[in-house]
C-alpha cells in the first residue's frame, strides 16, 4: 500500500475515525486503525465493537492495499507532521513508513485482514434526518442519560419516530430531557436506544450549520447505520424495554411560573456555587406572591437571590440538586422559561415559552420542614 495526501486532510479524517477507536477492550487489533487504499480514497476505520466509524478522505492512491497502525500513537505522529503532502507506505513486512518534508518514521503494523469486517445493515427500515436537527436532539437530551445504572436502558438515548414526529428522550431516574421535532412520517414506527458512549461522538459529526445536509438512518434489529456524506457510522444498539416516558409527565399543575431565563439561569448559578460546598447540593426555591426567592446553604456560608416572575397559581416550596437545575438552565435557549409545579415533592415540568417540543422533568429533593 502506498498513497499521498495533505497532511491536513489525514488528521481531519482521523479526529472522525478515532472517535470510536477502543481504549479497553479484549481484542487488541481493536486498538489499531484500519486504513485502506483503493480508487482515488484512503478508508479509515475504528471500532470499539458497539460504535464503528468508517470515513473517506481523498488521496493520491499509488498501490492499493490495506493494513492497520496503532492508532493512538500514528494519530499523534500526524498531528505532529509539518504542513504539506505526507507519502505513507506500506512494506510486505507491514511496516509504515511516513515521509514529511524533512520528516521520516516508521512504524510497525499489522495485516488488514485481521481486522473485524463492517456490520451489514439492511436499508429496508430508513428515513432521512436533518442533521442540524439530530444534532440539537442529541445536544439537549445527552446530558440526562444514566451513567452507572443496573438498568442498561437507561445508559441510552431513546429514539422515536412515528406520526411525522421525532422525538429523542433520556433519563437517568431523578429527571427527564425530551426533544421532539417534525419529521417526514415513516411506514413502521422506529424505536431505538442508542448507547450513551456513541451518542455524543455522533453528535459531533453532525453538522450544526448545513440546513441541507441529511443524516440517512438505517435500523436492522439491533443495528443502526447512519449515513453521513463520506462518514459511516455503526451502532450496536441498547437491547431491551425502554421506561413507558409519558407515563410520567404531569398533565396538570397547581403553579405556573414564567421568569426571565438570563436572570434566573444567574441566580441559579450564583447560588450553586455556595450549594456545592454543602453536603447536600441542594438549590431552594421559593414562590410567593409573583417573586421567585432563589437560596443555597452551607457549612461556610449561604446565598440569597430574588427575581419578579409571572405566577398563576398557588405559592409553594421547592427544592432542586444543583447539578440538575444548572443542567436545565444551561440547555435551554429562550428568552423565557417556564416552571409547572403541584407541590414540594411532586414532578416539576420545565420548558422555554414558544418552544412546548423541549422539556424537562426535574425530581425535587425532600427536604425537613
Amino acid at each position: 500500500m502506498q498513497f499521498k495526501c495533505m497532511t491536513s486532510t489525514l488528521i481531519e479524517g482521523l479526529q472522525t475515525a478515532t472517535k470510536a477507536l477502543s481504549t479497553r477492550t479484549t481484542n487488541p487489533i481493536l486498538e489499531g486503525v484500519l486504513m485502506e487504499a483503493y480508487g482515488n480514497e484512503l478508508l479509515l476505520i475504528c471500532s470499539d465493537e458497539r460504535l464503528t466509524i468508517a470515513t473517506r478522505i481523498p488521496a493520491e492512491i499509488q498501490e492499493v492495499g490495506r493494513g492497520i497502525v496503532p492508532g493512538r500513537l500514528f494519530s499523534e505522529i500526524v498531528r505532529r507532521l509539518p504542513g504539506g503532502e505526507v507519502s505513507v507506505t506500506m512494506g510486505s513486512n507491514h511496516q509504515f513508513n511516513l515521509k514529511c518534508m524533512g520528516s521520516r518514521t516508521n512504524i510497525a503494523g499489522q495485516e488488514g485482514d485481521l481486522y473485524p469486517r463492517l456490520p451489514v445493515v439492511s436499508s429496508e427500515c430508513q428515513i432521512l434526518l436533518p442533521e442540524v436537527m439530530l444534532r440539537d436532539m442529541i445536544q439537549k437530551t445527552e446530558f440526562a442519560i444514566a451513567q452507572n445504572d443496573m438498568r442498561e436502558v437507561l445508559t441510552g438515548c431513546l429514539l422515536e419516530v412515528s406520526g411525522g414526529e421525532a422525538r429523542m428522550v433520556s433519563l437517568d431516574g431523578y429527571r427527564l430531557a425530551l426533544r421532539k421535532a417534525k419529521c417526514a412520517d415513516v411506514e413502521r414506527e422506529i424505536s431505538a436506544i442508542i448507547p450513551g458512549r456513541a451518542i455524543g461522538d455522533i453528535g459531533k459529526l453532525l453538522s450544526d450549520d448545513d440546513e441541507n445536509a441529511l443524516a440517512t438512518l438505517s435500523f436492522d434489529g439491533n443495528r443502526l447505520h447512519i449515513a453521513l456524506g463520506n462518514t459511516d457510522i455503526y451502532v450496536l444498539l441498547v437491547e431491551g424495554e425502554y421506561i413507558q416516558y409519558k407515563r410520567i409527565l404531569p398533565t396538570s399543575f397547581a403553579t405556573h411560573v414564567v421568569a426571565e431565563l438570563e436572570t434566573f439561569s444567574r441566580c441559579v448559578d450564583r447560588a450553586s456555587l455556595m450549594a456545592r460546598e454543602g453536603s447536600n447540593n441542594l438549590i431552594m426555591l421559593k414562590i410567593e406572591d409573583g417573586r421567585m426567592y432563589i437560596e443555597s446553604h452551607s457549612q461556610i456560608g449561604d446565598v440569597h437571590e430574588e427575581m419578579d416572575v409571572e405566577q398563576m397559581g398557588a405559592n409553594l416550596n421547592i427544592a432542586f440538586n444543583v447539578k440538575y437545575l444548572t443542567d436545565v438552565v444551561r440547555s435551554v435557549d429562550a428568552e423565557k422559561i417556564e416552571i409547572m409545579l403541584n407541590n414540594g415533592v411532586s414532578p416539576c415540568i420545565m420548558t422555554p415559552v414558544g418552544d412546548p417540543d423541549y422539556l424537562h422533568l426535574v425530581l425535587p429533593v425532600r427536604t425537613q420542614a
